[in-house]
């Protein structure tokens, strides 16, 4: 045999590849059992904390209505306190966040009748003080301050910047009137007032509640791409393979925050989308290269167990990048006789073998010139392909290397020089 690297091929019979197959898929389903598992968990935790939130809501409504209990009527105080304390039960009876969003919703509508209740009762008693129409309009000019105070200035100003200048032009217009002391000068401007401010405030309230539809949307959106990425860091096969995916995963979980906070929900939905895509690929390009490094292993292990019943003791068996798991495995036996051989596995390609303590000779090389030949190292690995292919159904395919003669018989040779090098196919 020439000093060039010899090499040959690895292949599992059809048995041994199935049974590899089969614990993959095992394996695999495993793995995906504990990335489902991993993304409920996410699930569970974002669904606890918004119900947190909500029960938080509903008991600052709650101490509202209790604290204004004598600025309201008795049956409505008892109406409103009995549905907010319904909507506390159904609170902790929820198993999903859209019915925890239909809660919220309706304890809005409780506090807004909370501010509807006081004030019939705020303008009922006022009415029995007050005597003079005057002083009618005057409150009833309050009642819209109030009203109008009970929008947030942010959220008017967001959703219905225009009708919020019009209600403080009429607010001005009935304020001015009132001045005057004449009545009749106030009941105009007083009825375009509570116009404008209505339909200020529906539009707010319409326009507002779409906006939270949208943002709970994209905010769930968000909790399924962070429950993938949760459930893909739970899966070591995929740490192990993918981790340049799961960092693009989670740059683009950084993507959907700041999309979220430029209030750009609808662009959610497409950066999920592609989130998903990524992760369901990650899936199966870390599956495809656990099945090669199990290939390779079981390989290795078929050498070794070999080289063991031909006489060799295993001198050392690592990684030859040990930070990197695709990389090839090392293996080093040797003989009490002196004689040595250094294989390498990689996760696909050929095995190569380097061989010491043989005694080689010269031979006329392939393209003129000379080269070194081993007989009995040939033949040393010939055998162990042989019993690689019958004990552990690995086919090696014929032993190669740079200036073999095809034609060449196999001599015998006592040893191999140190150094020599061969690779199979």
């Amino acid at each position: 045999m020439s000093g060039s690297p010899k090499y040959s091929q690895a292949e599992l019979d059809r048995q041994r590849q199935e049974q590899l197959e089969q614990e993959r898929r095992r394996q695999a389903e495993e793995e995906a059992r504990r990335r489902w598992e991993a993304e409920e968990r996410e699930r569970q935790r974002r669904l606890e904390a918004y119900r947190q939130q909500v029960r938080q809501q509903a008991e600052s409504i709650l101490n509202q209505i209790r604290q204004q209990q004598k600025e309201v009527y008795q049956e409505d105080f008892t109406s409103l306190e009995h549905h907010t304390q319904q909507q506390l039960e159904a609170i902790y009876r929820a198993s999903a966040a859209p019915s925890l969003q239909s809660i919220a919703t309706e304890l809005e509508q409780l506090q807004s009748s909370l501010f509807t209740a006081a004030s019939r009762k705020r303008r009922d008693d006022e009415e029995k003080q007050r005597r003079a129409e005057l002083e009618r309009l005057q409150f009833q000019q309050e009642e819209l301050l109030r009203q109008f105070a009970r929008i947030p200035s942010a959220d008017g100003l967001k959703f219905d910047a225009s009708g919020q200048t019009q209600v403080q032009q009429a607010l001005q217009t009935v304020q001015q009137a009132l001045a005057t002391g004449n009545p009749k000068t106030v009941s105009q401007p007083l009825q375009t007032a509570i116009a404008t401010i209505q339909q200020h405030e529906n539009l707010v309230a319409q326009r507002r509640t779409e906006w939270q539809r949208r943002q709970a949307e994209a905010i769930q959106q968000q909790g399924e791409l962070q429950a993938a990425i949760a459930g893909l860091q739970a899966d070591p096969v995929v740490v192990r393979w993918q981790t340049e995916s799961i960092d693009q995963l989670e740059a683009l979980a950084k993507q959907v925050t700041a999309t979220i906070a430029a209030e750009q929900f609808e662009q959610v939905a497409s950066l999920l989308a592609t989130g998903q895509q990524i992760s369901q690929q990650v899936i199966v390009n870390a599956n495809a290269a656990q099945l090669k490094a199990n290939q390779r292993d079981y390989i290795a292990d078929s050498i070794a167990q070999t080289l063991e019943e031909m006489g060799f003791s295993i001198v050392y068996r690592q990684p030859e990048h040990p930070n990197h798991p695709a990389t090839a495995t090392i293996l080093g036996a040797a003989t009490n006789s002196g004689k040595g051989i250094s294989v390498s596995i990689p996760v696909e390609g050929e095995v190569f073998y380097d061989v010491d303590g043989y005694v080689k000779s010269t031979i006329a090389a392939i393209g003129g010139g000379t080269a070194a030949v081993c007989d009995e190292a040939e033949q040393m690995l010939t055998e162990m392909h042989q019993v690689l292919e019958e004990k552990f159904g690995v086919q090696m395919g014929e032993l190669q290397w740079d200036g073999k003669n095809p034609n060449r018989s196999l001599r015998k040779a006592d040893s191999l020089p140190t150094g020599e090098r061969s690779r199979s196919l």
